[in-house]
């Protein structure tokens, strides 16, 4: 059901279905997860995430409420019906309207969204449970959701066999009966015949290999973008230790998986199936040629077999050594202003010449493995050939009724029988390599993510006051405590500075407050909330953050703005620069908001990239700003000049500064200064002082 729904639209019916089985919603969290443009296949995922079972069906068979489009007006939701008329709601209004059965057909569309509520807590998307591991097993789940797409190339896969079979008889129908009594006639039909079968088996070929792409690439969409969802939801750390090319290359193993998937495997695994027929008629042709040609295919299926563990070995290592070249190149691509500063040029060719020489030898390796598998089964099959045509030679000559006709036929079977089986040799590597990837995509995808939800833990209140409280935290078992029993608060709507030399663990602890590290022991709390009990996105609404190095992405300077509130209005945007007071800057450029800048701002200067991570921070209209470093890398005008930014924010936020040095101008309300021995000291200031 292709249809586009407006944004009201779309918060109005997720939320009244909420209301109507009594579920806590927000429309800001529903909004955030799914921001526009909003579909029908949005509407389904938002409404899977609560807890309701959807899918479409016949408006005149539905059970209520569901969700029914007035050809006129839009969506609605038909609330009950009495047999001689409906009862709903057009979206956005409060008021009921009825519609007699008679008008039905001719004010709604005969398609409607069936829901039913399961009556178990919204999903949280926390991935998978820790026992549901990342495997074929979630291929085949999928590919099932299709079964009436499976069942019609089931049938075309029946239809093509069927001829397949017909070939050998036709052939020794002539050999045996045409060629012997001359009768041009049943040649005549039989050539006919053959034709028809051969322009229908290629229409059946055509029409199963379609039905096999499309639902390959529809599970494919579905795989990519569970991947990339999942991706965005793992836990801060996973990033940390895992070089950016690895999991790259990792995520790329959805290709790997799709050629598999979408390419001849799933034609060949509905083919096997149907060589048991083959077998059968063969058998009722010559049970010793039957033998001979198992034997071989025997011979041939244990060699497959007995090189599984060498090359999934030298698939793996050919992957590792890939991904560790791509992780190479992205790491150095990214530090090229410091490669060429230190002139590591000659250095990285050298290492470069030696990882490429060493992957391209891992890929040698194993494609010779599988070219010499691959010989030797088609040696084996050209064998079985010369076999079946000599011991069919001995069974004509002992004229006990077995004819020449015969024998062309068998030949033919037996090719027929043995293609799938040289198809498996050319496919055993794309499996293999399938194989890696789907466990290379699972330690993606089985790595636990951070809890996202669509409900609120409870009505949110307060104005953005937090409570560190006897705070410990490390990194792991391994390493050293960075504190232990830290205490501190912020006051709503004050500027609180932390202070404190390097490694004294400043930035962690706004890290901590983001909900990117989980403390060892102690708490956290935003008015009052403890933020364990609050899900990845809800706690992330109540901040704000401008960091020391501001990352700015290709595009324009409004598509880098509005990625913080995606629903902002143009002057909204405008308002968050006029108070980052960058507002007459970017009206003076050529195309204003629309100018396009390059990757990580390039064109921009710092204090032009700070200033914009403070508009896009303002605009996501947050009860806290965390200012991290941000003036770091700012000369000492510049710093004022932020510093007198900061300063319009008071009272309106809760402002929380991290920095070694404070710049002139900042009117600071507290300092805590964490020392060394990870203590907290804080200073008061008094009213006007800066």
């Amino acid at each position: 059901m292709q249809k586009t729904l407006s944004g009201e639209q779309f918060v109005w019916l997720v939320g009244s279905l909420c209301q109507v089985n009594r579920i806590p919603f927000d429309p800001a969290l529903l909004i955030q997860r799914f921001p526009a443009p909003h579909s029908v296949g949005q509407l389904l995922e938002a409404l899977k995430s609560l807890a309701f079972r959807a899918g479409e069906g016949a408006l005149a068979a539905a059970t209520f409420p569901c969700l029914a489009f007035l050809r006129e007006k839009g969506p609605a939701i038909v609330i009950r019906s009495d047999g001689e008329r409906l009862l709903y709601f057009e979206a956005g209004s409060q008021t009921p309207q009825t519609c007699p059965a008679s008008d039905i057909a001719e004010r709604f569309e005969p398609r409607a969204l069936l829901v039913r509520h399961e009556k178990s807590e919204p999903l949280r998307e926390d991935g998978a449970p820790a026992e549901a591991k990342f495997g074929f097993r979630w291929f085949w789940n999928e590919l099932l959701r299709h079964r009436r797409i499976w069942r019609d190339v089931l049938l075309a896969s029946l239809f093509i066999q069927l001829i397949a079979l017909s070939t050998p008889v036709f052939t020794q129908v002539i050999i045996d009966k045409v060629v012997v009594h001359q009768t041009q006639s049943t040649l005549v039909v039989i050539a006919v015949a053959l034709a028809m079968f051969m322009v229908f088996s290629a229409g059946m070929s055509w029409l199963r290999q379609y039905l096999v792409l499309h639902t390959g690439n529809r599970v494919d969409a579905v795989l990519g973008s569970q991947v990339f969802r999942h991706l965005l939801r793992l836990h801060l750390p996973y990033f940390e230790y895992r070089p950016t090319g690895t999991l790259v290359a990792r995520v790329h193993a959805v290709e790997t998986i799709r050629e598999f998937t979408a390419g001849a495997a799933v034609s060949l695994i509905l083919d096997f199936p149907f060589l048991l027929i083959f077998v059968a008629v063969m058998f009722a042709y010559s049970w010793e040629l039957t033998l001979i040609a198992l034997g071989i295919l025997f011979l041939i299926s244990l060699i497959s077999i007995l090189i599984v563990p060498v090359l999934r070995a030298r698939i793996n290592r050919q992957f590792l050594l890939g991904a560790r070249n791509q992780a190479f190149l992205t790491e150095y691509v990214a530090g090229m202003e410091t490669v060429k500063s230190l002139q590591m040029e000659p250095r990285l060719e050298s290492r470069y010449d030696g990882m490429l020489a060493e992957y391209l030898a891992a890929g040698f390796a194993t494609r010779q493995l599988s070219n010499t598998y691959n010989v030797v089964a088609n040696t084996l099959e050209q064998a079985m050939t010369i076999a079946i045509l000599c011991a069919g030679a001995l069974l004509v000559m002992r004229n006990d009724g077995f004819t020449i006709g015969m024998l062309v036929a068998f030949q033919m079977f037996a090719s027929r029988m043995s293609q799938p089986m040289l198809r498996l040799a050319g496919l055993w590597q794309e499996f293999q390599q399938a194989s890696i990837a789907v466990k290379r995509l699972g330690d993606i995808m089985d790595a636990p993510a951070e809890p996202y939800a669509l409900t609120p833990s409870r009505t949110a209140e307060g104005k953005g006051e937090i409570r560190v409280s006897d705070l410990s935290f490390r990194y792991s078992p391994e390493h050293p405590f960075l504190y232990r029993d830290l205490k501190l608060v912020l006051k709503p709507g004050k500027l609180s500075v932390l202070t404190g030399p390097s490694g004294s663990g400043k930035s962690t602890l706004a890290k901590l407050m983001l909900g990117f590290y989980q403390p060892t022991d102690g708490s956290i709390t935003i008015d009052g909330r403890d933020i364990r009990h609050l899900s990845a996105n809800e706690l992330r609404q109540y901040f704000g953050v401008v960091p020391q190095d501001t990352f700015l992405f290709s595009g324009s300077i409004y598509e880098n703005l509005v990625a913080a509130n995606p629903n902002a209005t143009f002057d909204h945007v405008a308002q968050a620069c006029k108070i980052a007071e960058i507002h007459d800057f970017i009206e003076k450029m050529p195309k204003g908001y629309n100018t396009e800048i390059g990757e990580h701002g390039v064109g921009l200067s710092g204090g032009q990239k700070q200033r914009l991570a403070i508009a896009r921070a303002v605009l996501k209209r947050p009860r806290i700003l965390i200012f991290d470093e941000a003036t770091s890398n700012l000369d000492q005008q510049t710093a004022e000049q932020f510093a007198h930014t900061v300063n319009q924010l008071k009272g309106k936020v809760t402002l929380f500064f991290i920095a070694h040095q404070l710049p002139r101008g900042l009117a600071v309300d507290e300092v805590f200064t964490l020392s060394v021995e990870k203590a907290v000291q804080m200073r008061v200031i008094d009213e006007g002082q800066t």
